[in-house]
């Protein structure tokens, strides 16, 4: 058995050196939250680590973004202004219709950063994210946002359910 460890060990790592280093993939999708798990939910954790809940396929994504620009709100506080699509503003509708009253996800980069509540129907296309712990935080997503647009969008890997 000491023998096979070595030979193992230099497979693995063989393998591991061979492989390209892959690029980072960025991206930006907006949630419907999940009231029980199923094949076609996962959990993320929140930026205070509670686990949450969210419906596997997002509702829009980074392609829907038509424009995303730096605002402040009334405290002054660092905010995003998310222009999207004329497609995905009717689906920016519906979702914000249907969810009304409930929390949004929205997962940049795979992690959930931000969890809006619906606090009326959003028909004009536009949303404004709130909620970043600085300035300089606010303008990375705004510049991540425009650079995203015309990043094709990959499937989830290991989400479950089907695309």
């Amino acid at each position: 058995m000491k023998r096979s460890i070595p030979i193992l060990l230099a497979s693995l790592l063989g393998a591991c050196a061979g492989a390209p280093p892959s690029a980072p993939q960025h991206t930006f999708d907006v949630h419907a939250l999940a009231d029980k798990p199923t094949a076609s939910t996962r959990t993320l954790a929140d930026p205070q680590g509670k686990a949450v809940l969210l419906e596997t396929h997002p509702t829009l994504t980074q392609r829907d973004v038509q424009r995303a620009e730096l605002a402040s709100v009334a405290d002054g506080k660092p905010a995003v202004r998310v222009l999207f699509t004329p497609d995905a503003s009717q689906r920016l509708a519906k979702l914000t219709e249907e969810e009304q009253g409930k929390a949004l996800a929205v997962v940049i980069d795979g992690q959930l950063r931000l969890l809006p509540k619906v606090t009326r129907v959003v028909t004009d296309g536009q949303v404004m994210l709130k909620g970043f712990a600085s300035q300089a935080e606010a303008e990375t997503l705004v510049r991540r946002l425009n650079d995203l647009r015309d990043v094709p969008v990959q499937p989830e890997q290991g989400a479950g359910g089907q695309p």
